[in-house]
């Protein structure tokens, strides 16, 4: 008997919220820390303003290139709601990501008119433990809640150009703006929505097709111009087009490189869409130099391959109903997937090579694959019963061994000790890492650990480009009392970074124990500059000019926390002074 569309769409809830409801009392952790936990621009919704015009880390103090207002804004909701406690946090993300699931079943059933494989490739794109990085670490929500604004606004979009209401244009415009201001990929949905009708909205010979399609989709252009625009302008934080700025490497400075090392990742992402074990973050690529390597040959290879496949099957679309069906399939696959891959392909060189959430938004298109083309394979051979059902068997063992996996990686994502030690089984030299796990054991009171773990990150080959570890560390030689020690280890931080403003914050605070007033006045200063909308600092500096018996720079700076801080205790202690 046919399943209902509202059954299939309740199986599909039901089986990703048992997949993914072992992370529920997952710690926050990683960046997670920085972005809300430490982040007071997130601790309510008094500095929705700030979260439009800042990047994602000005609340706690340092810069990024990131900008995702929309993403901090839930995470403002969450805390609103529950503070730094967990839960509400893994629900939100959860229902994200099972939302996008039902949305690709919808949009899957509106292209084919069949439930099965647009049910097989939601399945897919719903329980794949590639995911797991996406939904389970909170940091990373911006690639669920993107996605989930895409999708809406594919739909509004798909029933615009079929002619339902001009109207639906404007609304498929709105939500793709959210979809932008919620992650920086989504600057992608012209190309992806051109892919989609291309593939699937016209008849019209190809070039015409483009042609067309672009011109339904100026305002969705204009959009991510737009965006673009302001993003190298007034939204430039900290260097858009390069995360390698400071610290310029063979990779970042040679396009080549980056593409022919993007066939080796790409080769990878092939191998983990239909095997994904050996799941991990902080991936170590090698760097490929040669065109004559094998990764640049594969990547010509296939580039030439899906070309001439493409072009064969557009050739045959003609002569039957299936014929077109994969042509649209195919093309719809390989472009969506392609597409969505673009800003990390190494064209731009950003803040890695290789990350396993990076593949949220193409996996759409290996999903529709998956889910057209084993829906065939079942269709040619029902009439062979034997054959039909080991296929289905097949496919039960191998939906159960990915929901086994993610079951897995959310377990891990449980477990941040172990999560990082199992990283470094794979990547013992990652610095970020090092310093992460030192932090735990640090904060388990095991010092001598931390220590240890801080001084090995340091060793690594750009171990010496990192702030965290010689401010760690600096921190550890404080609390026992060696100071002189500890001031060292924050200068280091400062010549790393010198835009870390806690290593200032820590060495005036010595300096101001010590009796050295005009140090830690200087100190303070330069943390004023770096984070001049923390009230705290002007509060800090104008007792340390009062102490200096400097009341005019003790009052201008007592004046300048007082317009920045709202009420609260700063605030009140802040007109105690000016009284």
């Amino acid at each position: 008997m046919s399943l209902s569309r509202k059954t299939i769409i309740f199986l599909l809830f039901t089986v990703c919220f048992l997949v993914y409801s072992v992370n529920l009392n997952n710690p926050l952790f990683w960046d997670d820390d920085d972005w809300i936990v430490n982040n007071p621009f997130v601790h309510g919704f008094s500095n929705l303003d700030k979260l439009f015009t800042e990047n994602v880390l000005a609340g706690f103090g340092l810069n990024s290139n990131y900008y995702r207002p929309l993403l901090m804004a839930s995470f403002a909701f969450n805390w609103v709601l529950g503070g730094s406690h967990p839960v509400g946090y893994h629900i939100v993300s959860n229902l994200l990501h099972i939302g996008n699931g039902i949305l690709l079943f919808l949009i899957f059933y509106s292209i084919w008119k069949r439930k099965i494989p647009a049910f097989l490739g939601a399945l897919f794109f719903l329980i794949h433990p590639l995911q797991t990085e996406a939904v389970t670490y909170i940091s990373g929500r911006g690639d669920p809640l993107s996605v989930f604004f895409i999708l809406i606004s594919l739909i509004l979009f798909d029933r615009f150009v079929r002619g339902k209401r001009i109207s639906l244009r404007w609304w498929s415009l709105a939500f793709a703006i959210l979809a932008i201001l919620s992650r920086e990929s989504a600057v992608l949905i012209p190309g992806l929505f051109l892919v989609y009708y291309v593939a699937f909205l016209t008849g019209l010979p190809f070039w015409r097709s483009i042609g067309a399609g672009i011109k339904k989709l100026w305002p969705h252009l204009l959009a991510a111009g737009t965006y673009f625009i302001l993003r190298l302008t007034i939204l430039n934080f900290n260097h858009t087009l390069n995360f390698y700025h400071d610290q310029p490497s063979e990779y970042s400075l040679n396009i080549l490189y980056r593409l022919f090392t993007f066939g080796r990742v790409l080769a990878e992402y092939f191998r983990l869409l239909i095997w994904p074990t050996g799941l991990h973050m902080e991936r170590d690529v090698p760097l490929v130099t040669s065109f004559f390597s094998w990764p640049a040959i594969f990547l010509t290879g296939l580039g030439i391959g899906l070309i001439c496949i493409l072009m064969f099957l557009y050739s045959r679309r003609s002569k039957s109903s299936l014929h077109l069906e994969i042509y649209q399939v195919s093309f719809f696959s390989v472009g969506w997937f392609f597409t969505g891959l673009l800003l990390v392909s190494g064209i731009i060189p950003i803040n890695a090579i290789m990350y396993e959430h990076w593949l949220y938004l193409p996996m759409i298109g290996v999903s529709a694959l998956f889910g057209f083309f084993v829906f065939q394979l079942l269709n040619r051979f029902q009439a062979r019963k034997i054959l039909s059902s080991l296929i289905i068997l097949f496919l039960v063992g191998y939906g159960m061994f990915l929901s086994a996996q993610t079951v897995k990686r959310n377990i891990l994502w449980g477990k941040p000790v172990q999560f990082y030690e199992d990283i470094l089984k794979y990547n013992p030299n990652t610095v970020r890492v090092l310093n992460n796990l030192a932090n735990i054991y640090n904060s388990r009171g095991n010092t001598a650990r931390a220590e240890e773990l801080y001084t090995q990150a340091i060793r690594q080959p750009n171990g010496k480009i990192f702030a965290q570890p010689y401010y760690n560390l600096g921190n550890i030689y404080r609390d026992r009392g060696q100071l002189d020690r500890a001031v060292e280890e924050y200068k280091k931080a400062i010549e790393a970074d010198p835009a870390f403003p806690f290593a200032y914050q820590n060495i005036a605070v010595i300096y101001a124990g010590q009796g050295n007033l005009s140090g830690a006045a200087d100190m303070l200063e330069k943390v004023k500059n770096i984070k001049p909308y923390d009230p705290a600092i002007y509060y800090n500096l104008g007792l340390i000019y009062r102490a200096m018996g400097d009341n005019n720079q003790a009052i201008e700076n007592f004046k300048g926390g007082l317009a920045l801080s709202p009420p609260s205790d700063l605030r009140e202690a802040i007109e105690r002074e000016l009284k």
